[in-house]
């Protein structure tokens, strides 16, 4: 009994100090082109726990119809490149994602004309509509977006909050009746991407 305690005693620290680190800790550095995930999962009954992935595996293109006066984006990450910090849950991730039918998580937006984007830069911010794939199936999402003029290039940050049941994920959880491990029905998808980056943004006027 003895030993099951100092066990759960150590856990409970590790969790508490995992949580911690993880409030003080950035996602991206300043000049990264990633994308990456955020969630939650209680340990030993303690909640609040974050869990975050990030890949820089990340393909970004605009593409223009023939009289380049409206575009679509399209963002893809392969579903294997996403690194949490844990091996074992970043292997997983494939069979929870069905990599098999969905091999990309990938989102193409609405149309948008040329006015569209270049009022995107001068407002700093808007709301982009779109079609994102992932697990085998198709959802209509928004993500809100910030535009940042850094110079020689735009830093477009943002995030979609939605959750694993409206996605049609199922997470497992850890241990029996998930005593060691389970996860919240939460989920954030984390935009970090940088404009020069993105083919086909050559074609917006990118200064104000």
């Amino acid at each position: 009994m003895k030993n099951i305690t100092i066990v759960l005693l150590s856990a409970i620290m590790l969790t508490l100090g995992s949580q911690a680190a993880f409030a003080e800790e950035n996602v991206f550095a300043p000049d990264e082109h990633c994308l990456a995930y955020k969630t939650e999962k209680t340990m030993f009954f303690f909640a609040g726990v974050e869990v975050i992935g990030k890949s820089c595996d990340v393909q970004a293109e605009i593409h223009w119809q023939d009289s380049e006066e409206q575009a679509q984006v399209e963002v893809s990450v392969p579903v294997s490149s996403f690194d949490s910090g844990n091996s074992l849950r970043d292997g997983d991730i494939p069979e929870i994602l069905r990599a098999e039918l969905t091999p990309e998580i990938r989102f193409i937006s609405n149309w948008l004309s040329r006015t569209d984007m270049q009022k995107m830069l001068e407002n700093q911010s808007a709301d982009v509509s779109g079609m994102l794939e992932v697990a085998g199936n198709t959802f209509p999402v928004k993500f809100t977006l910030s535009f940042k003029d850094q110079g020689a290039f735009y830093l477009i940050e943002g995030k979609l909050i939605t959750s694993f049941s409206e996605l049609k994920v199922e997470v497992p959880t850890v241990g029996p009746g998930g005593l060691l491990a389970e996860p919240r029905d939460y989920l954030e998808l984390l935009v970090h991407l940088r404009s020069d980056k993105i083919s086909g943004t050559e074609k917006i006027a990118l200064s104000n």
